[in-house]
């Protein structure tokens, strides 16, 4: 019987993308999805750090994870997404919710068989955080939500730093395509 994941996806269109290429990759892994959090096998929670409320969303949402991770201990939960790149929110997630198996960032979501496969082998908490990007990571598996639509990413990252936004702080620098991608 294959293993079920379930993503649980906050933010902007880069996470619904995001979240699509994590599918893709776990369904290449074997995985099925889930139909509810109570058949899952893993949960990830891919997270949104723009606004506060998504942010208290997330944290309340491990919260309640707490219970089911407890009566399911075998259950993998994992953070991944711009809060994990986000100043200071690794540990406060270390601190107040040890019962998570999994945090990475968005950086490294190419990363995602091996570090399954570690958060399930290893005692306690994998963190894969990398505070700068590497190279552009193409052709992953994807699953794509809606058969009409597909996200093409033609630049990750920003080099512009406009006051408001944060995204040159959780995508990294400006990373382009490369043109025969």
């Amino acid at each position: 019987m294959a293993l079920k994941y379930l993503i649980e996806t906050y933010g902007c269109q880069m996470n619904l993308h995001d979240s699509e290429i994590l599918a893709g990759q776990l369904e290449q892994m074997g995985f099925e999805e889930a139909g509810s959090e109570e058949e899952a096998d893993l949960i990830l929670i891919n997270t949104c750090t723009v606004r506060e409320t998504a942010a208290q969303k997330v944290l309340g949402e491990l919260g309640r994870l707490k219970t089911l991770k407890a009566l399911k201990p075998e259950l993998l939960i994992g953070v991944c997404g711009c809060m994990a790149q986000e100043e200071g929110r690794v540990e406060q997630i270390r601190r107040q919710f040890p019962h998570v198996d999994l945090i990475f960032g968005t950086h490294n979501l190419h990363r995602l068989p091996e570090l399954v496969r570690r958060a399930r082998e290893e005692e306690g908490m994998v963190v894969d955080v990398w505070k700068s990007a590497g190279e552009v990571v193409e052709n992953l598996p994807v699953k794509r939500a809606d058969g009409v639509k597909a996200w093409v990413t033609i630049i990750y990252g920003c080099d512009k730093h406009c006051t408001y936004c944060i995204v040159p702080f959780t995508r990294g620098r400006e990373r382009s395509r490369r043109p025969e991608d």
